[in-house]
């Protein structure tokens, strides 16, 4: 990690914790990877589809102890695949937990999929709606960031299944969200991450995020909303379709290189890592290779969240990039949150 986001290191938030007054601002909660292991856990290593415990997790301001100087880049970021689908059937359920409490938990990028119909955006996972609407995200992510205003929230915003009776461009859309909207253009203005004129697609330092919704965009447009997705400043791994469980190892494998991509690769570049995958559709309940049972594994497969929370404490440090996981552990963000304090 470079020299401006290593200092405070892990020993000397935890020596600040236990002196008393400090000479810098500590967050209100300060994960340092202090919850028990979940791998330990003979529930999640035998495959238990029990509600997770990211709710035990509390760090909603932990950015605070970031220079303002660190791209976010450069910073090992817990993230959401598919952040909305926490109350959706079971091919397509991918969180134990609705958007407030995965920011609280520390959660800092999202995976947020709208659907272009009637001229608004409904929060989708492929043809499934998701019971909420991009008002819904906007209120919840700007709400988080009016509290927490050392915090930067990256979303990746993609366009999700089809478009129909619309009378405007997606685009088109997203600018009345912005400008228009009673219910979001007030929020928008103060908490949307705007590119300067002349923007070459950096991913920007966190100094400028701070209590910013920067948008990472998947989706075509005239305009320029923030770094492209899949673009020249991003390194992505998301290799999500399993013919069936046993190629959990496979998929393992693949997140694995990435971690160590992300660790030694350009600074300048965002490394986004995929932990979720799902069996091939239209077979998924059949062979019962869902985001579930990849996550949290079945009985003789461990699940994705096992083989990371593993691999992360036992290689220590380094950048992680961003993990997109679903159903993630307090373990497991509180130990990607510490990568950034190493």
């Amino acid at each position: 990690m470079p020299d401006a986001v290593s200092r405070p290191g892990r020993r000397a938030v935890l020596r600040a914790l236990a002196a008393g007054p400090l000479l810098f601002a500590l967050p209100t909660h300060l994960p340092v990877a202090s919850a028990a292991s979940s791998v330990s856990s003979a529930d999640l290593a035998t495959g238990s589809f029990g509600r997770g415990d990211l709710d035990a997790a509390s760090a909603p301001d932990w950015m605070r102890l970031v220079p303002d100087s660190a791209d976010l880049a450069q910073l090992s970021l817990p993230g959401t695949h598919d952040t909305m689908a926490h109350n959706a059937s079971i091919p397509t359920l991918t969180q134990d937990f609705d958007l407030s409490t995965q920011l609280r938990a520390g959660v800092r990028a999202l995976d947020i999929r709208t659907r272009h119909f009637r001229d608004v955006f409904p929060i989708h996972h492929g043809p499934e709606y998701l019971h909420a609407n991009f008002t819904d995200v906007v209120r919840t992510v700007t709400a988080f960031l009016q509290s927490n205003p050392s915090e930067c929230v990256l979303v990746r915003l993609k366009k999700e299944h089809t478009e129909e009776e619309n009378t405007r461009t997606y685009q088109a859309t997203l600018d009345w969200y912005i400008r228009d909207n009673p219910d979001t253009r007030e929020l928008l203005a103060a908490h949307l991450w705007t590119p300067a004129a002349g923007y070459d697609g950096r991913i920007p330092a966190l100094g400028e995020a701070r209590g910013k919704i920067v948008v990472l965009q998947d989706f075509t447009a005239t305009t320029t909303y923030g770094p492209r997705w899949a673009g020249p400043r991003t390194d992505i791994q998301d290799d999500f379709e399993l013919p069936n469980l046993a190629a959990v190892e496979t998929k393992w494998g693949k997140v694995r290189t990435q971690f160590e991509r992300a660790a030694v690769g350009d600074s300048q570049s965002l490394f986004v890592n995929h932990l979720s995958a799902t069996g091939a559709s239209p077979a998924v309940m059949a062979t019962g290779t869902v985001p579930i049972t990849v996550a949290k594994g079945v009985p003789g497969t461990p699940g994705m969240l096992t083989r990371t929370e593993t691999y992360l404490r036992a290689t220590g440090s380094g950048r992680t990039g961003v993990v997109m996981a679903d159903f993630p552990t307090a373990a497991l963000v509180e130990t990607i949150i510490a990568r950034n304090f190493d």
